[in-house]
């Protein structure tokens, strides 16, 4: 794997789980796809820019395993979740959306917002237990209307079985949506096989592409159903034929898109989407295990608060030092990029760790336990 294809810190980094890091060519990519079509000044820039978004929705596709046309790009995935919730009307007698208290807080303030719907939000509680399907026995009934599963838990680490989540509630009526933003990039996301209905990703994480290129998948199957409010000239089938008493949407996924489009962000995330591509997210999410079994050994179990238990697992992990602070301050002097949550430190790891980062890790850490 290519460490030297990314911008490199002075220390080990274990922070993908929150901002990937920059690939050496994004300058290059971002100058090229955006600022250079700009300054052409030759009357051709939008359709110029136009085509770096479809180039970053072809790059992106096969990462998840997709077809561009069902890839819509957001810019972030909360607007996503929004505009997913307001655009499927609601049958009689569904009544609740099923989360988990473990989501990004994100997805509950949203989801919150379903009670304008007559929807009532109901949490599943956070544990190992959700790696069983049957934990989520609470979205497999007729009175759900929609069912959020997430991938990967950014906190909790536990990666769940989406595939059977999403293929018992579908089963019985429920809409599935899947958060892959804690997954796309380090583990892999197959739009292909799950038979969900949306997913949403964000590109600023695993998939090294810098923030505000996020995406929403669309399953080809429930698109047509689908009748966004949040809408512009890019949600409709011909944005440039410029009638403003005629709207119709756009088939697929693109009826999610809205007004005008941001492109560099799209420029950028091209350039970390292909390096992690040409890896291969089963590459890279094997050797990520191998380096998590290599540091999950060498600390003590009770100081580790995330799911770490192997085929159950994502690539972020949380530890809980005796001493939380002497720990934190040992990690800065020594430029080991991480950062904190629940009361504890959190770390990742990515392609471009190694055998030496997690054994420097482990050792400082092993002082503090």
């Amino acid at each position: 794997m290519r460490a030297d294809q990314f911008t490199r810190p002075p220390g080990p980094y274990f922070l993908s789980h929150s901002v990937g890091l920059a690939p050496l060519s994004a300058r290059a990519a971002v100058e090229e796809a955006y600022f250079a079509p700009w300054a052409a000044g030759d009357g051709e820039t939008w359709s110029r820019w136009l085509r770096t978004v479809d180039a970053f929705r072809e790059s992106l596709a096969p990462a998840i395993g997709a077809q561009s046309a069902d890839i819509c790009p957001q810019t972030n995935i909360s607007s996503a979740l929004t505009k997913i919730l307001f655009s499927l009307p609601v049958a009689k007698g569904r009544t609740k959306i099923v989360l988990c208290e473990e989501d990004f807080p994100t997805v509950g303030f949203v989801f919150d917002q379903a009670r304008r719907l007559g929807l009532e939000p109901v949490f599943l509680t956070s544990g190992a237990h959700l790696v069983d399907p049957d934990a989520w026995a609470p979205a497999f009934r007729d009175d759900v209307h929609m069912v959020h599963v997430t991938h990967v838990f950014s906190n909790l680490g536990l990666k769940t079985p989406v595939a059977e989540i999403v293929r018992r509630a579908k089963a019985r009526g429920v809409i599935a949506v899947v958060d892959a933003a804690q997954s796309a990039g380090a583990v892999e996301v197959r739009a292909d096989e799950w038979g969900a209905d949306f997913i949403t990703g964000t590109c600023v994480k695993y998939l090294c592409g810098g923030a505000g290129a996020c995406w929403l998948w669309v399953s080809p199957d429930i698109a047509p159903r689908c009748a966004p409010v949040d809408v512009g000239w890019f949600s409709h089938e011909n944005p440039f034929e410029f009638d403003i008493h005629r709207f119709a949407y756009a088939p697929r996924a693109a009826r999610f898109w809205g007004g005008t489009p941001s492109v560099a962000p799209y420029a950028i995330a091209r350039a970390g989407i292909d390096l992690i591509a040409g890896a291969g997210v089963g590459a890279i999410f094997a050797r990520s295990q191998t380096l998590l079994d290599r540091l999950v050994s060498a600390l003590p179990e009770a100081a580790l608060l995330s799911h770490v238990k192997k085929g159950e697992r994502g690539s972020s992990f949380i530890v809980r030092p005796r001493d939380q602070e002497g720990a934190a301050a040992a990690l800065g002097e020594e430029k080991i990029a991480h950062d904190r949550r629940q009361g504890a430190l959190r770390f990742s790891v990515h392609l471009y760790n190694d055998e030496k980062d997690v054994d420097r890790l482990a050792a400082l850490l092993g002082r503090f336990l």
